[in-house]
């Protein structure tokens, strides 16, 4: 694509600011066609161009990103795919990243839970199982000290971290459980998500420790309100990732207005 290779990495040295914003400019309208000569260049570049040659990268990384995750909005249904929409999301905060040890993360837990659950037989076992894996052994927990952190309600940053909020740690619980053949739904009551397999409930955020209904009528009485049937039906991926996105929105539509914006955009897409 770029034939000029030796011209265009001495353009790109160029003291004269017009002219870089021209070339960087053309080397845009390439798109995302053009990463992978881009980052041929890239590895050939001296420093200054180099710098600028990732400037056009990133920023056609992230545009790429923002467009393919807009996509999967406008096509995601009821019976849609929760984890490839969670990775997708992330993309727009890491353009570029593909997250492969995280997703190499999942995989080795479900094999690992697969192992620990042929062991088993009953539902109430398996929620042990699972939560002695997740909340105990590898460490998941809600990060109470720095709750409202954006990277709570992201996927891959939620497994470096081990840390999350009780939404995202819930589909932490649900991916790796799928993965070993075990149905982890979600319970999406006002306030505080759970997680449930065969009618047992289950508290991700607080290591996977069992929850009655008792309790979850405590939890909406803190807010004054009344556990209802429709609180206890299974939401779907669809409302899942709804919430996901509005969560993120309440983080920051008063620090970070233009993300926010975005997320209202992402909203109205999932709600159409």
């Amino acid at each position: 694509m770029f034939r000029q290779r030796d011209a265009l990495l001495r353009l790109l040295l160029d003291d004269d600011a017009a002219t870089l914003r021209l070339v960087k400019q053309q080397l845009l309208t390439a798109g995302p066609g053009s990463l992978p000569e881009l980052r041929t260049l890239l590895s050939e570049a001296a420093p200054g161009a180099a710098l600028h040659l990732q400037d056009v990268i990133s920023t056609i990384e992230e545009d790429q990103a923002l467009n393919a995750f807009s996509e999967l909005l406008t096509g995601f249904e009821d019976q849609s795919d929760l984890e490839s929409a969670c990775w997708s999301l992330a993309s727009t905060f890491s353009p570029g990243d593909l997250f492969a040890e995280e997703r190499t993360e999942l995989d080795l837990w479900g094999a690992e839970l697969a192992r620990r659950l042929a062991k088993v037989d009953s539902p109430l076992d398996r929620v042990e199982t699972l939560a002695e894996f997740l909340g105990s052994d590898i460490g998941l927990r809600g990060n109470e000290g720095d709750y409202y952190a954006v990277e709570n309600s992201l996927l891959p940053e939620v497994i470096r971290s081990r840390q999350g909020i009780p939404i995202s740690l819930s589909a932490v619980y649900m991916f790796v459980a799928s993965r070993a053949g075990m149905l982890v739904e979600g319970v999406g009551l006002p306030g505080h998500f759970l997680a449930r397999h065969s009618g047992i409930f289950f508290d991700p955020f607080h290591g996977g420790a069992r929850v009655g209904l008792e309790e979850c009528r405590a939890l909406l009485e803190q807010q004054d309100q009344f556990l209802r049937p429709e609180h206890l039906v299974p939401p779907s991926p669809r409302q899942i990732l709804l919430r996901m996105l509005t969560n993120l929105y309440y983080i920051t539509e008063s620090g970070d207005p233009d993300l926010a914006s975005r997320l209202r955009q992402w909203m109205a897409l999932v709600r159409r």
